[in-house]
């Protein structure tokens, strides 16, 4: 698989992962959603809306969250 369609996939998980951790992991809290992940809360409901693309960091995070708290998703 070339890189770019390796990130584009990647992308799409973090886009997916990110309203799951939202609701099982923290309540639908937001502000706890981006303590975790280190953003401010204004990034992560950006992210969510889909108004601004999830940045590569933004994604190891996500990804590393959700394979701590989600069981290896």
């Amino acid at each position: 698989m070339n890189q770019s369609v390796e990130q584009e996939r990647d992308k799409g998980d973090a886009r997916e992962l990110l309203p799951r951790l939202l609701s099982e992991v923290y309540g639908d809290r937001i502000e706890e959603l981006a303590l975790g992940l280190g953003r401010p809360i204004e990034e992560v409901e950006s992210w969510i809306s889909g108004a601004e693309q999830i940045d590569e960091d933004g994604e190891m995070k996500i990804h590393g969250l959700a394979e701590q708290r989600l069981g290896g998703e």
